[in-house]
């Protein structure tokens, strides 16, 4: 598992990987239910539709809280016929239990088999292939598991094939969009993640989580003043959020203005004291007391 940490200004990434990577992961991945559902009503005949997309939906319930229990139960189901929403389940539960590379080559073996046809259930004289956006979704979530599980060469060729195949000016192509922001971000390349990010908020103002992203990623790019417009924007919103006050530390400390920063990072655990942002709230701190204590 890719292990992702705020850092201070050093590796500007830090904030964007660790919000980007981890809070929009859930959303990915309970976007994906559509998925498995569309395709539940395309199995064989031993279950019914609403069998299967009940099945799925309980499927994905148990992976989420008992990851080891749910691929069991996704194999079983495997084993009685349960077809495409029984291996994305598989996949899922892999998701969860942390073995991120497994879950993406079962994804994107998902996806190739979905595009020709693999195991899916015969209309008439022809075997069902899936649309353009089920195959989309899955390359998105596979991008996503190479991600966390730190390939991103194999992410950035998932989410290519993803961006491919999605229809245009779709939330899925957005959400995508975002996958591809997180991507760059890793390799460091601030400039395409602000692109990505601006573009979905230009078609979706109401993305208010994402002006933080936006916010770093501005840091990264050296524009402090857009930075700081998007950081003061979301905390207004969202006046409680640790990671706000890490982030505003990172743009005070890029700007040369230490105390602000130490203050900033103060505010982090006076609001969570444990954590991703209080462990780098508290190692920025001591950065910046080591350097003051050395140049008094």
């Amino acid at each position: 598992m890719m292990k992702y940490i705020h850092c201070s200004t050093q590796r500007p990434a830090a904030t964007l990987l660790i919000l980007l990577g981890l809070a929009s992961l859930n959303a990915s991945l309970n976007a994906s239910s559509n998925l498995g559902q569309a395709h539940a009503g395309q199995q064989s005949d031993q279950q019914s539709e609403p069998d299967q997309q009940d099945r799925y939906s309980l499927c994905l319930d148990l992976v989420e809280k008992a990851p080891d229990k749910g691929i069991n139960n996704a194999l079983e189901w495997q084993l009685e016929g349960g077809g495409v929403p029984a291996r994305h389940c598989e996949a899922l539960g892999l998701f969860y239990a942390g073995e991120y590379s497994e879950a993406a080559v079962r994804l994107e073996g998902i996806a190739e088999d979905m595009r020709i046809g693999r195991g899916m259930p015969v209309r008439g004289d022809e075997r069902a292939t899936a649309t353009a956006s089920m195959l989309a979704d899955t390359y998105g979530q596979a991008a996503n598991a190479w991600l966390l599980g730190g390939e991103i060469v194999r992410a950035e060729a998932s989410i290519g094939q993803a961006l491919g195949l999605v229809p245009p000016y779709t939330r899925l192509e957005r959400s995508l969009r975002v996958i591809r922001a997180r991507i760059a971000a890793v390799e460091e390349d601030f400039t395409l993640a602000l692109s990505e990010l601006e573009t979905v908020l230009r078609a979706e103002p109401r993305r208010t989580d994402l002006l933080l992203f936006v916010a770093a990623a501005a840091r990264g790019t050296a524009d402090f003043t857009k930075a700081d417009g998007a950081l003061k924007r979301y905390i207004k919103l969202y006046p409680d959020d640790p990671s706000a006050f890490l982030e505003l530390g990172n743009l005070k400390d890029a700007l040369g203005n230490s105390a602000a920063a130490r203050q900033a990072w103060l505010k982090v655990l006076t609001l969570t004291a444990v954590g991703p942002d209080a462990d780098a709230a508290r190692t920025n701190i001591e950065r910046v007391d080591v350097v003051k204590d050395e140049n008094p």
